[in-house]
């Protein structure tokens, strides 16, 4: 399927702790005492979306403990982009707002923050956060999981939805 995204790029990610922080901005930069992280966390898991938002985090919860080199594509879209859910196994979208230019993964547990090498352009975007192989690393499988991220710009704010829910999550601690 040829992409009408403007701008597209692929990296490596890694997942600890079964999660992963995507930000632009680290709110804790600024203030030791932030808590964002735990506030989207519990966001992620209160709402039953398992992705939760919190001060300009993104927490991706995983199903798993851990992933190394996970395959994340960043896609820029200049209006919401095409559905294709049926291509993944969750699916959530989110606001979001890039304040510098950059996108930040970062893996819970204290290793080194992923930076994309490229520009993503400033602004504030609706963010769908899709990914999959979800089944195949919860029993144990090794390098199959892989996500994606889509943005497009927004005017306003707009409430989290939960596009398509992996059916494991109900046997998950």
């Amino acid at each position: 399927m040829m992409s009408d995204a403007t701008v597209t790029f692929d990296l490596e990610v890694e997942i600890d702790y079964g999660q992963l922080y995507i930000y632009s901005v680290a709110p804790w930069a600024d203030d030791s005492d932030n808590d964002a992280m735990l506030r989207a966390l519990d966001d992620a898991r209160g709402s039953g979306r398992w992705v939760g938002v919190a001060d300009g985090v993104i927490d991706l919860v995983v199903p798993f403990r851990k992933s190394f080199d996970a395959p994340m594509r960043v896609e820029v879209w200049p209006a919401e982009p095409p559905s294709d859910d049926d291509n993944w196994d969750h699916v959530v979208d989110v606001d979001f707002d890039v304040r510098n230019g950059q996108l930040v993964f970062e893996p819970s547990g204290g290793f080194t923050p992923i930076r994309c090498s490229e520009p993503v352009p400033s602004g504030r975007y609706r963010a769908r956060v899709s990914g999959r192989g979800y089944a195949e690393m919860a029993k144990g499988a090794e390098g199959l999981d892989s996500y994606r991220i889509r943005l497009w710009p927004r005017d306003g704010e707009n409430a989290a939805e939960l596009r398509k829910s992996w059916p494991g999550w109900e046997h998950v601690k």
